[in-house]
């Protein structure tokens, strides 16, 4: 039996950039790390954890934690193809979210990594650099397109 109705929607995986592809794998698990265990203590036997998103400097895994939904939500929605009236590029959105999530993860990793750090945190330091580097592969990418060709005279 044929459906009717328009195409079917497609998600070409190869059609998307390197930096997109990127920033969206390495969002997703840094989204996953920042649930494990960025500090943890054990007296006696006995264990406590803090993720991310508490802890010390919980206020900037919280602003990390909330960027980085942000960041991947508005690169799913660029890839749906959905209208947005911002002020800037999507394309420099995107970086300038990317780079704002690694400040904060930053910051949260140096204050987790001075008062007993977890795995989280170490894990969490090495996404936060892929992370930048996709953030700045995005920039440059659209610097690219952007810049008028090169006339020699």
């Amino acid at each position: 039996m044929e459906s009717q109705g328009g195409p079917k929607p497609s998600f070409d995986i190869a059609a998307m950039s390197m930096a997109t592809k990127g920033i969206l794998v390495v969002g997703v698990l840094l989204l996953i790390d920042s649930f494990l265990a960025w500090q943890q203590v054990c007296v006696l036997g006995f264990c406590a954890s803090a993720s991310a998103w508490g802890g010390n400097g919980s206020w900037a895994g919280v602003l990390m934690g909330i960027l980085l939904i942000v960041l991947i939500l508005f690169e799913i929605s660029k890839l749906a193809n959905m209208s947005m009236q911002l002020p800037i590029e999507p394309s420099k959105a995107t970086a300038y979210l990317g780079f704002a999530v690694v400040a904060f993860g930053v910051i949260k990793f140096l204050l987790a990594v001075t008062n007993e750090p977890g795995f989280g945190a170490w894990i969490g330091i090495i996404l936060l650099a892929a992370l930048g580097y996709f953030s700045f592969l995005y920039l440059k990418a659209e610097e690219a397109a952007v810049a008028p060709p090169r006339t020699e005279l």
